[in-house]
C-alpha cells in the first residue's frame, strides 16, 4: 500500500471518529443526567484531542520527510551541475585532441612529401631512396634503413596516441551524459514524492481543523449542558428546601428553615458561571491538588487552572471543556500537557496520569521549549524543576 493511500486512509477514519463522536445537545431533567451529559462531553472532548495530537505527528513527520526530500533534490541538482561542468571540459578537451590530430596529420603528409621531393645530385629522384642508395657499405645501409623505421614508427606512435586520447576523452564524455540522464531522472522521481508529501500534508491540516471544529462545536454544546445543570440544581435545590420546610412545620419544630442546599458540581466549589470571554470560570480559587505532584505545582504558578482538571493527561480536554484554547502551539506562560507514555525529553510520563508543566519560554528557531514543573519523581516535588525539551509541536498546550 502507497504512503499516500496508508496515510488518506487514516485522515478518513479520523473524520469518521469525530462524525460518531458527535452528540446532539439534550435537555436534562435532573442534575445528575446533565451531570453524566457533561461527563459524556469531556470523554468526547478528550478522544477528539487525542485524534489532534496523532494528526499533528503525521504533520510533524511529513515535515520532515519534506525536508529530507527538499535536501535530496538540492544534492541531485549540484550533482548535475557538476555533470555539465564535467561534459563541458571533457568537449572542450576532445576539441583540442582533435585539432592535435589535424596538426599531426598535416605534419606526417609533409614529411611523406619532403620525403619524395627531388634532389638536385639525386640518384633516383627520391630523397627517401637516395638516402639508401648513398649508403657506404652494407652496415650504413641497415643503419639508415633503421633509422627510417624509427622515424616513420615515432610520427605513426604519435598519431595513434592522439587518437586514442581523442577516443578516452569521448569515452568519458559519454559515462558523464549518462550519469547526468541518471541524476536528472531520480531529480524528477524526487520532485513527483514532494509533491505527494505536500499533498498529504494539506489533507492532515485538514482533518486537525476538521477536528478542532468539532471540539468548538462540543463547546457550544457543553455550555448548554451546564445551563442545564444549574437549571436542574436550583430546582431541586428549592424542591428541597420546601420540603423541609413543610416537614418542619408539620412537626411544629422551631428549628430554622433552609432556604437553599448545597448540591454537587463538577467543580467542588458551586455552580459554574461563564465569563465574558466565554470560559467556564470554574472554581479556581487556592490549590484542590495534592502537595508534591505535578498537577499541584503548575495550579501553584498558573492559578488560573481549574481545581477539577483530573490528571496531568486530562487537563487539555477539561480546559476545552472550559472554553480554553487547547492546540499544539507553544507559548510563554502556556500550560503543556503530555498524555500517557509520552516523552517528556529524556523520560517518559506515566502511561496512565500523563504529566502537565508550566512553559517558561518558548524558542521558535530550535523548536524548543523550557519548563518549571513538580512532581514526587524529582528531588524537589514541589518545584521548580527546570527542563528544555525539544520536538515542542508535539505536544498539548493551554492558553489562558
Amino acid at each position: 500500500m502507497s504512503l499516500k493511500k496508508t496515510i488518506t486512509t487514516t485522515i478518513a477514519l479520523g473524520l469518521l471518529t469525530a462524525s460518531v463522536l458527535s452528540t446532539n445537545v439534550v435537555s436534562a431533567a435532573t442534575s445528575s443526567e446533565a451531570q453524566e451529559a457533561i461527563t459524556a462531553n469531556k470523554n468526547a472532548t478528550n478522544d477528539l484531542l487525542k485524534q489532534i495530537e496523532s494528526a499533528n505527528t503525521e504533520v510533524i513527520g511529513l515535515d520532515q520527510k519534506i525536508s529530507t526530500n527538499a535536501s535530496k533534490i538540492a544534492d541531485q541538482e549540484a550533482a548535475i551541475t557538476k555533470a555539465n561542468n564535467q561534459i563541458e571540459s571533457l568537449s572542450g578537451q576532445i576539441t583540442d585532441a582533435q585539432k592535435e590530430v589535424s596538426k599531426r596529420t598535416v605534419v606526417l603528409k609533409k614529411q611523406l612529401v619532403t620525403l619524395q621531393e627531388k634532389s638536385g645530385d639525386a640518384v633516383s629522384g627520391n630523397v627517401y631512396v637516395d638516402f639508401l642508395l648513398n649508403s657506404n657499405d652494407l652496415s650504413d645501409l641497415v643503419s639508415r634503413s633503421f633509422t627510417i623505421n624509427k622515424l616513420n614508427q615515432a610520427s605513426k606512435e604519435a598519431l595513434d596516441d592522439v587518437n586514442s586520447a581523442k577516443a578516452k576523452l569521448s569515452g568519458l564524455k559519454t559515462e558523464q551524459e549518462n550519469t547526468k540522464a541518471s541524476l536528472v531522472a531520480t531529480k524528477t522521481d524526487l520532485e513527483k514524492q514532494k509533491a505527494n508529501l505536500e499533498s498529504l500534508k494539506s489533507e492532515a491540516d485538514q482533518k486537525q481543523t476538521a477536528l478542532s471544529q468539532k471540539i468548538n462545536d462540543n463547546k457550544d454544546e457543553l455550555t448548554a449542558l451546564q445551563a442545564d445543570f444549574d437549571k436542574a440544581s436550583t430546582e431541586e435545590a428549592d424542591a428541597a428546601a420546601k420540603k423541609a420546610a413543610d416537614d418542619a412545620n408539620n412537626a411544629k419544630k422551631d428549628t430554622p428553615q433552609p432556604t437553599s442546599i448545597d448540591t454537587p458540581s463538577d467543580n467542588k466549589g458551586g455552580t459554574s458561571v461563564f465569563g465574558g470571554s466565554g470560559k467556564v470560570a470554574g472554581n479556581s480559587a487556592g490549590n484542590s491538588y495534592a502537595w508534591g505532584q505535578c498537577t499541584w505545582y503548575v495550579k501553584s504558578v498558573a492559578p488560573w487552572a481549574g481545581n477539577n482538571w483530573g490528571n496531568g493527561a486530562q487537563w487539555g480536554a477539561s480546559a476545552a471543556a472550559a472554553g480554553f484554547t487547547v492546540n499544539h502551539i507553544p507559548a510563554a506562560g502556556a500550560i503543556v500537557s503530555f498524555a500517557g507514555g509520552q516523552m517528556v525529553g529524556s523520560w517518559a510520563a506515566d502511561g496512565t496520569y500523563g504529566h502537565v508543566a508550566y512553559v517558561q519560554s518558548y524558542d521558535a528557531a530550535a523548536g524548543t521549549i523550557t519548563i518549571t514543573q513538580g512532581g514526587m519523581g524529582f528531588s524537589n516535588p514541589a518545584g521548580p524543576n527546570t527542563q528544555t525539551i525539544s520536538n515542542a509541536g508535539a505536544f498539548t498546550y493551554i492558553h489562558n
